[in-house]
């Protein structure tokens, strides 16, 4: 029988290509994705607008597909929260924490715990990893309790709720549930994951 249990080791990252932007398209007309992670209008034009300057680096905000045995199965991004000055006025957070963003496309790996699995995989490798981040945030929306679920299993904790209004994006305009993670407490939470059955992290 095959094992299913998700792993970090079943995870890899890689940064996002034109190619890719079909396959963003039909994750995100999916409405349980577009439900939390609103792009605008679904079509490809607007969603090669919205991921290009990703991309080609004019925008800085790393974008990567989230691969799971080989087969892409969602997308995750990261930014310096200095980088968004209004933004980092609205949230309050340390302009030098890295935020980041991320939704499983694949229906078929989403309720099966790979968020959590996913995004600890994320951090180790970019955010406290290559980045070199001191503080990690994510920032759901706080009916997304799916999400915030997750998102706690991989450490991060709960500091406020916070309106935000996004002019440039309105869909993105709304509450966001502020969680942050301290390097230490992550490593602290890696260490401890390592001597838990891989099943629960």
């Amino acid at each position: 029988m095959p094992d299913d249990t998700p792993r970090p080791d079943r995870v890899a990252f890689r940064p996002i290509a034109g190619a890719d932007l079909p396959a963003l398209l039909r994750w995100l007309e999916d409405p349980d994705v577009h439900r939390w992670y609103d792009e605008g209008e679904l079509t490809l034009a607007n969603i090669t607008a919205r991921f290009m300057p990703v991309i080609d680096g004019s925008e800085p905000t790393r974008g990567f597909l989230i691969v799971i045995d080989g087969q892409p199965a969602g997308y995750i991004q990261a930014y310096a929260i200095g980088d968004h000055p209004d933004y980092q006025r609205q949230v309050d957070v340390d302009p030098r924490a890295v935020a980041t963003d991320l939704f499983i496309g694949d229906a078929a790996c989403r309720n099966r715990g790979w968020g959590a699995v996913v995004l600890a995989a994320f951090l180790d490798r970019v955010v406290f990893g290559e980045m070199g981040a001191a503080l990690a945030m994510i920032a759901p929306d706080p009916a997304n309790a799916r999400a915030v679920r997750a998102y706690a299993r991989a450490g991060f904790r709960w500091v406020k709720t916070v309106p935000v209004v996004d002019e440039e994006h309105p869909g993105n305009t709304g509450d966001e549930y502020v969680m942050l993670l301290r390097r230490g407490a992550f490593d602290g939470y890696l260490a401890s994951a390592k001597t838990d059955d891989p099943g629960t992290t």
